[in-house]
């Protein structure tokens, strides 16, 4: 399995499982209880005045408390993580309720002029925080990190609790004190990763995109813009979309028509459930490249055209 796909992989699982927080099980305490709503997905948060911008991968928001979160799935803290967080602990009020008042969300009860406190997270694995308080090191900047913002940490099959830091919600800091009880089995809400790599991009189009509406349609015609137009929140190079739709075209998930459609039909459904274990074993600008000097290599040795000679050669 590729190193590059494990951790895409995990940085996804990272923003579902962090997701399965709102629902919690059934019996115990979530965020959706609290009155926390979903108001942006990896949005960018720019305050002119602390000539700073900030971009958190979600923001809740109950009617009082605006939660900036940044979801980690790596195995470090670095001087990038700490000022990331520094800069959603600067960002000022006004331009947050801004934000909110621009912001399209569910809950329409909640008022943005209402806004009292903004809490920046961070959330990290629950195997990264006990790894990293057996180290000085790591300790030492876990430290550095909760003087600017709470650090969580969350566990599939176990909870989403506090580590490090003090939140002014009072309530949220009892319910993530005592944890809230996560599945097992997290459902998918998101499929891309913070960086859109191509190989999740592919994952994505393929499974979000493609196979979620299949089922509605026998057939879905889709174009690099329409691509784009769906992760419009997201900053993603065309070249990536092409490469993707490439990759899905290359394995016979689809066909290009000649209006440059990537069009996926039913009979090809085996096809696009394959994806995942192709992407395990070979990058895709691997899988791309090695078709190229496949095709390149088959050019060098074809036979050269005969001619009958005369004028016309």
């Amino acid at each position: 399995m590729t190193e590059q796909w494990v951790k895409q992989q995990r940085e996804v699982d990272s923003y579902n499982l962090f997701f399965s927080s709102f629902d919690g099980l059934s019996g115990s305490d979530s965020l959706y209880d609290l009155g926390y709503r979903l108001v942006g997905s990896f949005v960018t948060i720019p305050d002119s005045r602390q000539q700073l911008e900030v971009e958190p991968d979600f923001v809740l928001f109950n009617g009082e408390t605006a939660l900036l979160v940044e979801i980690k799935s790596g195995e470090n803290i670095n001087s990038r993580d700490i000022r990331q967080m520094e800069r959603c602990d600067e960002l000022s009020y006004e331009r947050v309720v801004e934000f909110l008042r621009d912001a399209e969300f569910s809950g329409s009860e909640l008022d943005p002029n209402d806004l009292s406190n903004v809490e920046p997270i961070i959330v990290y694995y629950t195997d990264f925080i006990d790894d990293c308080r057996t180290s000085s090191g790591c300790t030492e900047a876990l430290n550095e990190l909760s003087q600017c913002c709470t650090v969580l940490s969350q566990d599939k099959g176990k909870s989403l609790k506090h580590e490090e830091g003090k939140l002014e919600d009072g309530e949220l800091e009892a319910t993530l004190r005592a944890g809230i009880q996560l599945p097992r089995l997290v459902d998918k809400k998101v499929y891309l990763t913070e960086n859109a790599n191509r190989e999740i991009l592919a994952y994505s189009i393929a499974h979000d995109f493609v196979l979620n509406n299949l089922g509605k349609d026998d057939r879905v015609k889709v174009t690099p813009t329409d691509v784009i137009e769906r992760y419009r929140h997201r900053e993603i190079p065309l070249e990536k979309v092409r490469d993707a739709l490439q990759f899905l075209k290359m394995i016979g998930g689809c066909q290009r028509n000649a209006d440059g459609e990537y069009v996926f039909d039913k009979h090809r459904t085996g096809k696009l459930l394959e994806v995942q274990s192709k992407l395990e074993k070979t990058r895709v600008k691997d899988y791309l490249q090695d078709e190229v000097e496949g095709q390149t290599s088959l050019g060098e040795f074809a036979p050269t055209a005969e001619t009958n000679g005369g004028a016309d050669e």
